[in-house]
């Protein structure tokens, strides 16, 4: 085991992207273009409805846990029978044919490449998650989803051969390579990045891998990207500033469908309508999308000769052809691109090919640049992150006190625990955290601003924290600052919303 550090430890980063990027393209290209892309698209669809089954297609909540305590050991790869059985019999009454037969396929997946990772001594085991329940393969999928879209974006440009993936091997065959290759891609761009933003980071390295000194976690719960103001944060929060539209009638026993999509762009507008997301180029991109979706097969995959496309996008006259067709079609790229990838269509050359979660999923990425630049959004949203952060001191056993201004100086959120006020600043200052892999050194610089503007926010308020003692007739002060988007930074007082438990007191519980 060795330390190494600087430019010693960016060479061995940088040889291994390069390696595991080689990796990535050199199986893929074994394989036939229009095969892998259409035996993936089918594996993803399996795994979607294996992770959104249980969480939202059942109503029946003690059916979901008996479902999520299922285990998926060796006693059940060695004899699956029975279990499978069960589980078909359970979600028969609620489900289509062949959204259980989907369920069941991944589920018997699930397991033997759970025993099959423990066999090869490979450990897919990262945040605590592991494939030994159905719950806990559902966490699994889910954490692994981002990078199963961003093969599906690689494979226009990498398989060039010949061979026949199989829909029916997909999982078997690109599986290992998420958990070899492409995890480890996103990661050693993690690592690059922490490199770049803190002086003292360095690497464990010995035969086997390389340990980080630091780590830097950029997802929310659930495996989501931060944002602003999210949909599901509006209606807990300001549930009652919006109205929900009509919604159309959905099929119960579909898990998801084209009705959902258009049911989704409506909710979108109207959530957000009061800061003037609705306007032409968002109202002209719904029309657009949903118009897509009308060239869909079983409720899902959607494919349009190019020709056609092209022509759909010049009968709108709100967006320019061109800048529309670079928003929505992915220009075929390596695997790390594509992981900052979020356009709907991949270009088969004649045609272009989607499905409705990625149609979802580009609209809502389009409303969140769409609002980015809006001034009363944002001023908004900073009100919002401040009832999250409340909304979670409380959760963890905090007073949160009503002070907002103490002779005219402005506090964000003030808590008590155990005789000490916290004294928190809630930023919700935007980074763009594509630019981990795409632009790292425009990552950092900004990183490096805010990390700054936080330091100087912290010193500004440790000089007035007199007010907060008179007050509140306590003599003990602490301050942070909760940052909705993930910095890196050595500040132990600077604190990422996606790690605010832990400010949570010794002792208490997590809710």
């Amino acid at each position: 085991m060795r330390t190494i550090s600087g430019d010693e430890a960016r060479t061995l980063i940088e040889s291994q992207l390069a390696a595991h990027g080689h990796g990535v393209f050199s199986v893929l290209a074994q394989y036939r273009r229009d095969d892998a892309v259409a035996a993936w698209h089918e594996t993803i669809r399996a795994v979607e409805k294996f992770i959104n089954l249980p969480r939202f297609g059942i109503a029946d909540v003690r059916l979901r846990a008996w479902l999520c305590a299922i285990r998926l050991d060796g006693a059940f790869v060695s004899n699956p029978g029975p279990t499978w059985l069960a589980v078909r019999q359970a979600l028969a009454p609620y489900l289509e044919p062949s959204v259980v037969a989907r369920f069941t396929r991944i589920m018997l997946y699930a397991g033997a490449m759970g025993v099959a990772f423990a066999a090869h001594g490979q450990d897919a085991r990262s945040a605590g998650i592991t494939l030994d329940t159905i719950g806990e393969a559902v966490d699994y999928f889910q954490s692994r989803r981002r990078h199963f879209v961003s093969l599906l974006y690689t494979m226009p440009h990498a398989c060039s051969a010949s061979l026949v993936l199989q829909p029916y091997d997909a999982l078997t065959v690109l599986l290992p390579q998420v958990e070899h290759s492409c995890i480890a891609i996103s990661g050693f761009h993690h690592k690059l990045a922490l490199l770049e933003a803190l002086p003292d980071f360095s690497l464990e390295v010995d035969g086997i891998g390389a340990m980080a000194s630091h780590d830097f976690e950029t997802l929310d719960d659930y495996f989501l990207e931060p944002e602003r103001a999210s949909i599901h944060v509006m209606a807990e929060l300001r549930g009652d500033q919006f109205t929900t539209p009509a919604m159309e009638a959905m099929d119960g026993q579909k898990i998801f469908s084209i009705a959902e999509l258009r049911n989704g762009a409506k909710l979108i507008g109207a959530t957000y309508e009061a800061f003037g997301l609705k306007d032409s180029d968002f109202s002209a991109m719904c029309v657009l999308v949903v118009a897509f979706a009308r060239y869909s097969r079983d409720d899902y995959y959607v494919q349009i000769e190019k020709d056609k496309f092209r022509s759909m996008l010049r009968a709108q006259d709100e967006l320019s052809p061109v800048e529309l067709e670079t928003l929505l079609v992915n220009v075929p790229s390596d695997y790390a691109t594509n992981t900052n990838a979020y356009q709907p269509l991949l270009d088969l050359g004649d045609r272009v090919v989607s499905n409705v979660n990625l149609l979802s999923r580009f609209l809502y990425a389009f409303k969140n640049v769409h609002l980015g630049s809006r001034r009363r959004f944002q001023i908004h949203a900073g009100f919002i992150f401040e009832d999250m952060v409340k909304r979670d001191l409380e959760r963890m056993g905090f007073t949160v006190t009503n002070i907002k201004r103490i002779n005219r100086k402005e506090f964000d959120v003030v808590a008590t625990h155990d005789g000490v006020i916290f004294n928190i600043q809630c930023k919700n200052n935007w980074i763009d955290l594509l630019k981990i892999e795409a632009e790292r050194k425009l990552f950092a610089r900004y990183n490096r601003s805010l990390t700054n503007y936080y330091s100087r926010a912290l010193k500004k308020e440790r000089g007035r924290e007199h007010l907060l003692k008179q007050e509140l007739g306590m003599d003990k002060v602490v301050h942070y600052v909760v940052s909705r988007f993930p910095v890196i930074g050595a500040d132990a007082a600077v604190i990422n919303y996606n790690q605010i438990e832990r400010l949570r007191p010794p002792g208490r519980v997590g809710a």
